[in-house]
């Protein structure tokens, strides 16, 4: 049953509100209190599952039930009861992480220099992870777009999602959580937003790969023919130079390809694992751009504008 919204005289006098309203004033007081003394939003994960441990211990369901047919004592100690269950529910670890999930829900976290031994210890794969290159497009805090100017290693997402790959919804749980990387540690969705990571605390593939020759080589040349800064400097020259600019266009894109196919059929890596020694393919990045390229049965690549 939706809960009625109380417009009477609960905020000027809520103690009056409490001893004569019926249980829908009740609900909406208490509502307010929780929200006051938990300062969080109501429609956040963190709020909702908080709600749910205090009313739980406190038996709020039955108070509702009752109200109406409470007297004043009855009501007195039925909110002294569901105050005392808050409190002890907030002393036993409100400024902690209360696993609700939410920010696991909204994204993967993007891995820093202390994440380092997770692959050491193999919590972490390449094929759990992969990598945002300079110049690519990512949606900021706020919600707006920005060009990266910094490489990125991220943990995967749910494809179709914006989840952590480790995260269970079903049952608001994570895979690694004793073992979690260390931008998951920091978030404190109780206190002030944390600022973001420095660049120079970020985890790199030269830290990861550059112990493996074989691997890191590939990486320096594909960034050197393939470097987005440089496919972006090609795509800004089509209009002034087209042969030239779609010389090198075409080249970062027939070298990105058959170099991800020769890791799949050669090295048999996955094309998860691929995403990471390499990046995105670069085929992504032009459609963020505007632009289609689809290779063809001749083994060409034909670029078409995006339709949105």
């Amino acid at each position: 049953m939706k809960e009625k919204k109380f417009l009477g005289k609960i905020r000027q006098d809520p103690l009056e509100a409490l001893a004569k309203g019926p249980k829908e004033v009740m609900a909406s007081l208490w509502q307010e209190y929780l929200q006051e003394i938990l300062n969080a939003k109501q429609k956040s994960g963190r709020f909702r599952l908080v709600r749910q441990q205090v009313e739980e211990k406190a038996d709020f369901p039955q108070i509702y039930r009752d109200w109406n047919n409470m007297d004043v004592e009855a009501r007195a100690a039925a909110w002294k009861r569901l105050m005392a269950a808050a409190k002890d529910v907030l002393w036993a670890g409100w400024e902690t992480c209360v696993r609700c999930g939410e920010c696991c829900e909204l994204s993967s976290p993007t891995l820093l220099a202390q994440d380092l031994p997770l692959f050491q210890q193999e919590v972490l794969t390449w094929n759990e992870v992969y990598t945002l290159r300079p110049g690519e497009k990512v949606t900021s805090r706020e919600g707006k777009p920005v060009t990266l100017a910094e490489e990125r290693l991220k943990i995967r997402e749910v494809p179709g999602s914006h989840q952590c790959w480790f995260y269970l919804a079903a049952t608001r749980s994570c895979r690694i959580y004793d073992q979690r990387p260390e931008q998951c540690r920091r978030q404190e969705c109780w206190a002030a937003e944390a600022e973001a990571p420095a660049p120079a605390e970020l985890l790199t593939r030269e830290a990861l790969l550059a112990g493996v020759p074989e691997v890191w080589e590939l990486v320096q040349a594909h960034q050197e023919r393939c470097g987005l800064g440089r496919v972006l400097q090609a795509l800004q020259g089509l209009d002034t130079d087209q042969e030239t600019a779609s010389e090198a266009l075409f080249d970062a894109l027939h070298f990105d390809h058959y170099l991800r196919h020769m890791l799949q059929e050669e090295w048999k890596l996955t094309a998860a694992a691929i995403d990471f020694i390499l990046g995105l393919p670069l085929t992504r990045f032009l459609q963020d751009h505007g632009i289609n390229a689809s290779l063809t049965p001749e083994g060409t690549y034909r670029l078409t504008p995006r339709c949105e």
